[in-house]
């Protein structure tokens, strides 16, 4: 199996664990709201943290969640295998909205990123559509995004 290959096989186990952690929310009466980036990339220049771009649609339900509530609570469930695969869930808890947003990055695409947010004390997720219209997500906790000798 190719690179390409095994990354594809990765992803479609990351969005499928997607699926099943959203169908537990809804099962729970929690809305929720599934990104699907067309990109991702680790960014360590003025905007850094993770850039993921996702479709319109997704984008504009996303800015009016984040517009109507609060999203203090987060949780990564992380897998490596040479590429990190992550999922991040955002909670709005008095609304009981949730918010899947799945990343994925190299250990050379985070080598700056994974010291930057160690030294900052958090990371951020910048969600964003093709205009360059931006949502972003402060996490407060970095070492839950990168392997242990990144962060």
């Amino acid at each position: 199996m190719g690179a390409a290959s095994a990354v594809r096989e990765h992803w479609d186990d990351l969005v499928g664990d997607m699926e099943a952690t959203a169908a537990e929310f809804e099962a729970s009466g929690w809305d929720v709201l599934q990104l699907h980036p067309g990109d991702v990339t680790a960014v360590t220049g003025d905007r850094w943290g993770f850039d993921v771009l996702v479709p319109d649609d997704e984008f504009e339900r996303l800015r009016d969640w984040v517009d109507a509530g609060t999203f203090g609570e987060h949780d990564v469930y992380r897998v490596e295998s040479g590429i990190v695969f992550a999922l991040v869930v955002l909670r709005d808890e008095s609304d009981r909205r949730a918010v899947c947003c799945p990343l994925y990055y190299d250990d050379a695409a985070v080598e700056g990123l994974g010291e930057l947010a160690d030294r900052q004390g958090h990371v951020y997720t910048h969600v964003r559509n093709l205009a360059e219209e931006y949502v972003t997500f402060t996490h407060e906790e970095p070492s839950l995004f990168f392997p242990d000798d990144e962060a």
